[in-house]
């Protein structure tokens, strides 16, 4: 007869352990594109500060002529921000690598057998290929979904610094009269109608938008995972949800931005030196 879901593929088992270890895995599977993304992006921001090393500009605080600096240097603080936030992503993915698969309805580990938990994850780390690691309290792990928020956490980090370096390049590019317009983007799409040649900057105003849903989603996940109640977290599903939301918009908004915008950025070397003059 058919396969039935509950009595064949869970027999024995519960969701309430089974669900959590799906998210987890699902988090995990991406973990390495959604880095390399974030990588790519922080080369270009290099490779940009090395071209643009010898470029002497106006530094700016308060928005006010402060004093010279080098436009290498800050776009060379751009990749190095995006490093650190590679960093903060890997960190926090150490977490949702522990699983608690095994603990089935309530962390007892009811209806598993004692050696259950142990040789899933080394089973489940054989077919993934993932770095998995065994839950040291399984009650915990059935209880919180804190790995998922601090996860989280750390791409809302990389989401806000990446709306801020966003916000920059659509200052630098601003003009190209009457702005700053030491830096041109690249024209992916006719800036009007009626201003025939107008560029704007709408890789940068994509990522703004796209990193603020990412923050948004972030919102949700800590919103859900603080409504659990005793042994189990209903909100389990928009918890998965917006994890993997935030990490599909930001591997895709970010490569886009990569190569629609970055890449093809162009030093006014004649207005950024003039500035000092």
């Amino acid at each position: 007869k058919p396969v039935n879901p509950n009595d064949h593929v869970n027999m024995a088992q519960s969701t309430n352990d089974t669900i959590p270890t799906a998210i987890r895995l699902g988090a995990l599977w991406r973990l390495d594109e959604l880095i390399a993304s974030l990588r790519r992006l922080a080369d270009a921001f290099a490779q940009k500060a090395q071209e643009w090393d010898d470029v002497v500009k106006s530094g700016r605080t308060h928005l006010q002529d402060a004093v010279p600096v080098r436009l290498g240097q800050e776009f060379g603080a751009y990749a190095k921000s995006l490093q650190r936030g590679i960093e903060k992503i890997e960190q926090a993915a150490e977490g949702v690598r522990r699983l608690g698969i095994g603990g089935t309805a309530t962390g007892t580990g009811l209806n598993a057998h004692p050696e259950y938990h142990a040789r899933m994850i080394k089973k489940l780390s054989e077919l993934s290929g993932l770095k998995l690691y065994e839950s040291d309290d399984l009650f915990e792990s059935m209880q919180s979904h804190g790995d998922a928020v601090f996860f989280s956490g750390a791409l809302r980090t990389v989401a806000q610094d990446l709306t801020r370096i966003a916000n920059d390049i659509r200052l630098l590019s601003s003009g190209p009269t009457t702005g700053l317009a030491e830096i041109t983007c690249p024209p992916v799409q006719p800036g009007s109608s009626i201003m025939p040649g107008k560029v704007n900057p709408v890789m940068a105003e994509m990522l703004n938008m796209a990193m603020f849903h990412v923050m948004g989603c972030d919102f949700t996940v800590m919103m859900a995972a603080q409504a659990g109640q005793l042994e189990l977290n209903v909100m389990m599903p928009i918890i998965a949800h917006n994890l993997f939301e935030m990490m599909q918009v930001m591997i895709g908004s970010v490569n886009a931005f990569t190569a629609k915008c970055v890449v093809g950025l162009v030093v006014n070397r004649e207005r950024a030196e003039g500035w000092l003059a």
